[in-house]
C-alpha cells in the first residue's frame, strides 16, 4: 500500500476533501543534480492537489490523515499512462516504415498519430474508470498531531 499524508480541508455528504502536497524523493537521490525528474519536482514544489475521498471515519476540517492507494492500482495506472502511448507510437512507426520507408514524412505522421491515439485512449479509459473504487485512494487512519501549545515542565523544577 502506497501512503501519503493529507490535510482535510472540507466535508460534504460524499466524503471529505483532502489536500496533498506534491513531493518527490529527489532530495535523497545521488543523481538529483543531473536528473530531469528532479527539475520537474523543483518546478512543482509547494503545489497541492485536492481530491474527494470517501471514508467511514469521523473527520473534521484541519485533521491530518494518511491516505493509501494499492500498489496494483498504481502500477496499472503508471503502465497505462506511460507505456501505452509509446507502444502505440512504436507500432505505428513500424507500420509507416513498412509502407512508406524509414525516411518518409508519412512514417513520421503515422508515429505521431499512434502517440496521439494512445493518449486519447488513456484519457477515455481514465474518464470511464474515474469512480472505480480500485483506483481511488482511501483514508487509512487519522494522524495524531502533538499539541504545540502544551508546555513541558522540567522534572527538576517540581
Amino acid at each position: 500500500m502506497l501512503e501519503e499524508q493529507a490535510l482535510v480541508v472540507d466535508k460534504d455528504s460524499q466524503g471529505v476533501w483532502v489536500e496533498t502536497c506534491r513531493q518527490s524523493a529527489c532530495q535523497s537521490c545521488a543523481s538529483k543534480s543531473s536528473c530531469g525528474h528532479s527539475l520537474l519536482g523543483k518546478m512543482s514544489r509547494g503545489q497541492t492537489q485536492r481530491m474527494l475521498v470517501k471514508t467511514h471515519l469521523d473527520l473534521e476540517v484541519g485533521d491530518q490523515v494518511m491516505l493509501g492507494l494499492s500498489e496494483s492500482a498504481f502500477l496499472k495506472g503508471s503502465a497505462l499512462v506511460y507505456l501505452l502511448p509509446l507502444i502505440a507510437m512504436i507500432i505505428m512507426a513500424i507500420v509507416g516504415e513498412q509502407l512508406f520507408g524509414a525516411d518518409s514524412w508519412q512514417s513520421l505522421a503515422l508515429a505521431a498519430s499512434g502517440l496521439l491515439i494512445g493518449f486519447l485512449f488513456v484519457r477515455s479509459y481514465s474518464k470511464q474508470h474515474q469512480l472505480d473504487p480500485n483506483y481511488q485512494p482511501v483514508v487509512l487512519r487519522k494522524l495524531v498531531v502533538p499539541n504545540a501549545s502544551v508546555q513541558k515542565i522540567p522534572l527538576s523544577t517540581l
